[in-house]
């Protein structure tokens, strides 16, 4: 299978509540051990979501995702400054970034449906309501739950939850939000954290 390459599959790091609600009928194993397991929990992804401003961090959680030819990085901090969610381009396709109010749960989607751009924001429920029809969508399925659009599903683009030095040693060629070329240029280089 020389040449061949493998089809990248989208996956949500969320929490286990969340996950029942869109898929109730999921069992789990869960190993008695898990290694870095403090660093997954409520009080880590807040420590980090309110960390201080100022250049990324090798301990930065981040959200990446590639295109064809860049890739991205939306630090999970600024995603909590920028109120939970960024409408966005990426590769010329209009993209938004959700965050989850609990900081547990980041997704991107395309924003635009049956050719039109819609531009989101958020409501009290932590749903995604876009400023066009003010129809409401699920931020995790990507699916229009009430309004105009009902029904109509927004597209998922493949991302990573990941830290910052794991995924700048895979993509070293990262733009990052709210960074221009050069401040990335100078970002901590990969190392362990």
């Amino acid at each position: 299978m020389q040449g061949t390459r493998v089809e990248k599959l989208s996956s949500t790091m969320t929490t286990w509540d969340k996950w029942k609600a869109l898929h109730p009928s999921t069992t789990v194993y869960v190993k008695p051990s898990i290694p870095y397991k403090s660093r997954y929990n409520r009080e880590a992804f807040a420590s980090i979501a309110t960390m201080d401003d100022g250049p990324i961090r090798n301990e930065d959680l981040i959200v990446g995702v590639e295109g064809h030819i860049e890739a991205k990085a939306y630090p999970v901090r600024r995603l909590a400054q920028s109120g939970h969610l960024v409408n966005d381009t990426i590769e010329s396709a209009s993209t938004v970034v959700y965050l989850s109010q609990d900081l547990a749960t980041a997704k991107i989607f395309r924003r635009t449906v049956d050719g039109q751009t819609l531009t989101f924001g958020t409501n009290d429920a932590d749903e995604l309501v876009d400023a066009q029809t003010g129809t409401r969508w699920d931020p995790l399925s990507g699916t229009a739950l009430e309004g105009p659009l009902a029904g109509k599903q927004l597209q998922p683009i493949v991302s990573t939850y990941a830290l910052w030095f794991a995924w700048k040693k895979y993509r070293p060629d990262t733009m990052l939000y709210g960074e221009t070329p050069e401040d990335t240029a100078g970002a901590q280089t990969p190392s362990a954290p």
